[in-house]
């Protein structure tokens, strides 16, 4: 059975069916295949949310429960994809939520992906200055293989805004080329904060998704060089949908969400190319 039967697979269960299944191959299977890759993405912490930038008490909660729950699970990476913060200029945000990632063990990477609260809609060059002063320059983007799995993480607030062209177009070239160095990996996975789309390709541009032409533009270029999934935040929900192949996974917020699912994280499995999911409630809240 092939990666993407597997997600068609599970897209077509029964709702509360198909969390059983995922749980049991993740958690009964996971620790017994360590040559299985085991990937978090967790989205949104964005602390100061719940009060209004006031003070950031339930994201601290929420936060450094999922740390914990990361710590016992002992995945392979974590990935970030963004809105750390809610005021981007925020110090004590900054460094409440800098301090309970630093708890995640040392042996387990963490990368990280901007959100638009972490430089801005339409990010100007200070803005671009201070999010490289505060996370380090070059960590808006990364791109490495695994076990045979390549995983590529960018900034899509320059391709949502309409004020970051030249950088947008400078990353595009990147991402062409680190694609083209991927294309031989099964399978590929890209994180970003942005979802290019949340139910369906040809929906219209709101503020929580991608423009038309980006996502034509864009999905031309995974397409072209075999992209299997993409994984999403900024939704402070949870969608799947596809297009041509390309699954586009949103995830609810580790912090406040906006909708029905409790916060959480995502648990990504990877074993002999075939790939499966499941989101993780942190706790009731």
């Amino acid at each position: 059975m092939t990666m993407k039967q597997i997600f068609i697979q599970l897209k077509n269960f029964p709702k509360r069916l198909s969390l059983l299944v995922c749980m049991e191959m993740l958690f009964l299977g996971s620790y017994a295949q360590r040559d299985s890759l085991l990937i978090v993405q967790i989205t949104d912490p964005q602390f100061g949310f719940f009060a209004k930038n006031a003070n950031f008490e339930k994201e601290t909660k929420l936060y450094a429960e999922a740390v914990r729950q990361i710590n016992q699970i002992k995945p392979d990476f974590v990935v970030i994809t963004g809105d750390f913060v809610n005021n981007s200029r925020d110090t004590l945000q900054i460094n409440e939520f800098k301090r309970i990632t630093a708890c995640i063990e040392k042996s387990i990477p963490v990368y990280l992906s901007p959100g638009n609260h972490d430089l801005a809609l339409n990010p100007t060059k200070q803005d671009f200055e201070w999010y490289d002063s505060v996370y380090g320059k070059g960590s808006d983007r990364f791109s490495f293989r695994h076990k045979n799995a390549h995983f590529i993480g960018f900034n899509s607030v320059i391709i949502k805004s309409d004020k970051s062209r030249k950088e947008e177009k400078k990353q595009f070239s990147w991402l062409q080329k680190e694609l083209k160095k991927a294309a031989p990996a099964d399978p590929i996975l890209l994180f970003t904060h942005y979802p290019f789309f949340i139910d369906n390709f040809w929906e219209k541009e709101t503020y929580s998704n991608q423009s038309m032409r980006q996502r034509i533009k864009y999905f031309k270029l995974f397409e072209k060089y075999g992209v299997d999934a993409i994984f999403a935040g900024h939704l402070h929900n949870s969608s799947e949908a596809s297009y041509n192949t390309i699954f586009m996974v949103t995830t609810n917020a580790a912090g406040k969400p906006l909708g029905n699912a409790q916060p959480g994280y995502r648990l990504i499995k990877i074993n002999n190319a075939q790939l499966e999911h499941t989101y993780i409630p942190i706790c009731k809240f």
